[in-house]
């Protein structure tokens, strides 16, 4: 017999999405690093409500990155029906690029390769929706076949330092965009060389 699953009473579930709205922006804007008493003062709630929502902060991690991974896995699938198989698959890689410079949370699960931050379905997840669009542009002969979906990852992780170095910490778009293009043309094949070294396995992400 299923176990019944009593509903939120309407303080609480409004309590819920207050914290989770709180926590969504306060990641997006401080990263990981932010402490639940600044999202629970956000929220406008107690820490002990917050904690009766969210056992704990890896557990309300975990739901505000579960929205990102949708968009995320979203936009993968966009990019996996897209005709122009090269242009569908810089347009991802521009998009999750720029939901990463927007989101500091974001990249911090990415450049912690999400030890202790995400689950490990939300790992296998992110890693299948950045591997479709690679092994279809390498499939079509636009992207180098020696390429494998944790290159991607290293990828973004490269380029969340260029949304904030030069720009005291606040986030800008000016200069990943430079360096995508500069990574998106040595993943071409024309460009292509033996690469020196085995692709980094990410035993996390």
């Amino acid at each position: 017999m299923e176990a019944h699953v009593r509903p939120l009473r309407a303080d609480a579930a409004r309590n819920r999405a207050r914290v989770l709205d709180a926590a969504r922006s306060a990641f997006a804007e401080a990263g990981l690093d932010v402490g639940v008493e600044e999202i629970a003062r956000r929220a406008g709630v107690g820490k002990g409500t917050l904690y009766r929502r969210f056992p704990t902060k890896e557990a309300l991690v975990c739901a505000i990155f579960e929205d990102i991974l949708v968009e995320f896995e979203r936009v993968s699938q966009e990019a996996l029906a897209g005709e122009a198989v090269g242009e569908a698959f810089e347009h991802f890689l521009e998009t999750a690029a720029r939901m990463q410079a927007s989101n500091q949370g974001f990249y911090d699960v990415v450049s912690r390769g999400g030890a202790d931050v995400i689950t490990p379905d939300q790992s296998k997840r992110f890693r299948l929706a950045a591997g479709g669009p690679l092994s279809r542009a390498q499939s079509a002969g636009v992207i180098r076949d020696d390429l494998v979906a944790d290159d991607l990852l290293m990828v973004f992780r490269m380029l969340g330092p260029t949304t904030r170095t030069f720009t005291g910490g606040h986030l800008s778009e000016d200069y990943w965009q430079r360096y995508l293009g500069m990574l998106l043309d040595a993943m071409r094949p024309a460009a292509a060389s033996p690469l020196r070294a085995k692709p980094w396995r990410d035993p996390e992400l």
